[in-house]
């Protein structure tokens, strides 16, 4: 590792901004050993470097939720799969990358029983990321190439502002759907529909 790791109790706000210019350093055991931040940020392991983000709004939150209510419905009408809200998922190692996506969709259950963190090891099939006022189009980018590059179907991000939600696929090639659309992807959701009026409806 290009930088010397640091003891895992605690993190050093001196050493961690959104911006990379300064990062502190670790392994996955050591992020998986550290206690649980109480801070309001939300923190994740980028190329062995934790990377520090404001925490999620109500809002968002909302739209976490809502999203994650209508994946468990076609998952308990399937048969199978799982859904999660903001769970670690082991994206690649050496270096190490551990990402949270907003809502996580695996159409088939994972065992993470002897997992660091018992965290979810690969991308889940389907990620669903909200956007924040924080994030650029540069870190949006950087995330799906971690998703993709460990094994993601469908990466969704979803813009409260511009009530829209892309579905990117691995091909790069996307789909959009706004207001008034009723949002579809036969191939990886087959019978899967959301009114995406109804979505941000509050």
């Amino acid at each position: 590792m290009a930088a010397p790791t640091t003891t895992p109790e605690t993190l050093n706000p001196d050493h961690i901004d959104k911006s990379g210019d300064k990062l502190q350093y670790m392994t996955l055991e050591e992020y998986a050993s550290l206690p649980e931040q109480e801070d309001g940020y939300t923190y994740e392991l980028v190329r062995g470097a934790v990377v520090r983000e404001p925490g999620p709004s109500w809002s968002h939150r909302l739209l976490q939720f809502k999203l994650g209510r209508y994946f468990h419905a076609w998952i308990e009408e399937a048969g199978q799969g799982e859904v999660g809200l903001e769970g670690d998922c082991i994206l690649s190692e050496n270096p190490d990358t551990v990402r949270i996506p907003d809502v996580a969709v695996l159409l088939r259950r994972r065992s993470t029983d002897n997992e660091p963190g018992g965290w979810v090891r690969g991308a889940p099939d389907i990620v669903v990321e909200v956007l924040s006022p924080s994030n650029t189009p540069r870190q949006m980018r950087e995330r799906m190439d971690d998703y993709f590059g460990a094994g993601a179907l469908r990466v969704w991000i979803v813009d409260p502002t511009a009530r829209t939600v892309v579905i990117h696929r691995p091909d790069e090639a996307s789909m959009l759907f706004k207001d008034g659309d009723c949002l579809e992807d036969p191939e990886v959701l087959p019978g899967f529909v959301l009114d995406v009026a109804e979505l941000f409806e509050r």
